[in-house]
C-alpha cells in the first residue's frame, strides 16, 4: 500500500485556545496572518485563514477541544478508506464543514490530536 496514494499533505494546523481573540490578535498584529473571524457547516464562528497553502483556524477550547495547544491537519483523499485501511478508528462522527469539505479525528500513538480533512468536491 503506497501512503502517498492517500495523504496528499499537511492541509491546516488547529489551534485551540482559552482565549481565541488574544491570540488571533497576536498572530494577526505580530506575523501578519489575515484572520478573520467566520463560520460555516457544523463548526462554530472561529477565526480563519489561508496563508501560503496552509490552512490556520483558531478555535475557543471547550468540551471536544480539550486544552490549548496545536493540531495538525492532514488532507487525505478519503478519510473513511484511509482509517479501514489501517484499522483505526475515528473518535468522533466525520463533520461536515460545507462545500465538500469534511473532517475526522484521532489520536497517533503518543496521544497527540490529529484531523484527517478531505474535499469531496476536489474528486473526480
Amino acid at each position: 500500500m503506497n501512503i502517498k496514494n492517500q495523504t496528499l499533505g499537511l492541509g491546516a494546523l488547529i489551534f485551540q485556545s482559552n482565549n481565541p481573540d488574544r491570540l488571533a490578535a497576536f498572530y494577526k498584529e505580530v506575523l501578519g496572518l489575515p484572520l478573520e473571524l467566520n463560520s460555516h457547516g457544523e463548526l462554530y464562528s472561529h477565526w480563519e485563514c489561508d496563508f501560503n497553502n496552509i490552512h490556520f483556524a483558531i478555535l475557543k477550547t471547550n468540551e471536544i477541544l480539550n486544552g490549548n495547544g496545536v493540531i495538525p491537519s492532514f488532507v487525505v483523499k478519503d478519510i473513511l478508506k484511509l482509517i479501514n485501511d489501517h484499522n483505526l478508528s475515528l473518535n468522533d462522527e466525520i463533520l461536515h464543514l460545507g462545500d465538500g469539505k469534511y473532517v475526522g479525528w484521532l489520536n497517533d500513538p503518543d496521544g497527540n490530536r490529529i484531523h484527517l480533512w478531505m474535499d469531496k468536491s476536489q474528486q473526480d
